[in-house]
């Protein structure tokens, strides 16, 4: 089973396969992989606060290792991580792009901890293909492929085969693989998922 970019029809079947908390797990893999970007937007702007949502992550993986999960403290985490969310009318730039995706992909990995369908995990696979999306055409200065030049189908297919994505796609097939393989998510198991992306604490599209 290879994932690919764009390609989410796969991503459904398979986490459909998959108990609840496996599922959430996935989504809290993805979310570490896009918290530095907010983490350099933060930096870089002076503005918002990356402790909301390493906070509200750190809730999830707790949640993994077996705590209860207590909605009310979920919705509490939502609304903090939606209040550090930036404005692209503030700043209008591609990191603001990063940085909200990944407070995004965190909110709606708490909401999975409340209603964990393949539907909603989706959502947070989704806000790691903005990110690429966006990232690859105009944070790559050597890619020189547009949608202008040679039309949307095109433009996608040459993102998803960029080594960034190609990265991001294999890490996501790993993940599953390795979930469905679990029957239980014991600790060490939990502990490899949420540290296994060795990127010198660098994002999926390598900022830090």
């Amino acid at each position: 089973m290879n994932l690919r970019l764009y390609k989410f029809d796969a991503l459904e079947k398979e986490l459909k396969g998959l108990p609840p908390l496996h599922r959430i797990a996935f989504a809290a893999s993805c979310c570490e992989r896009l918290l530095p970007n907010y983490n350099a937007f933060s930096f870089l702007e002076n503005w918002g606060d990356p402790s909301v949502l390493r906070t509200a992550l750190n809730e999830v993986w707790q949640i993994l290792q077996g705590k209860p999960v207590d909605a009310a403290l979920i919705r509490q985490l939502i609304e903090d991580c939606e209040d550090v969310i930036p404005d692209s009318d503030d700043f209008g730039g591609l990191s603001d792009m990063e940085a909200q995706e990944a407070a995004i992909a965190i909110c709606n990995t708490l909401e999975a901890c409340l209603n964990p369908t393949p539907q909603q995990i989706i959502r947070v696979a989704n806000c790691v293909t903005n990110t690429i999306d966006a990232f690859i055409p105009h944070g790559d200065k050597s890619f020189n492929v547009s949608e202008s030049k040679v039309g949307l189908k095109k433009l996608e297919e040459a993102i998803a085969s960029h080594p960034l994505a190609v990265r991001e796609m294999a890490k996501q097939s790993e993940d599953l693989r390795l979930l469905k393989q679990a029957e239980k998510l014991d600790p060490d198991f939990v502990e490899w998922l949420r540290t296994s992306f060795n990127n010198d604490g660098k994002s999926l599209i390598d900022l830090a």
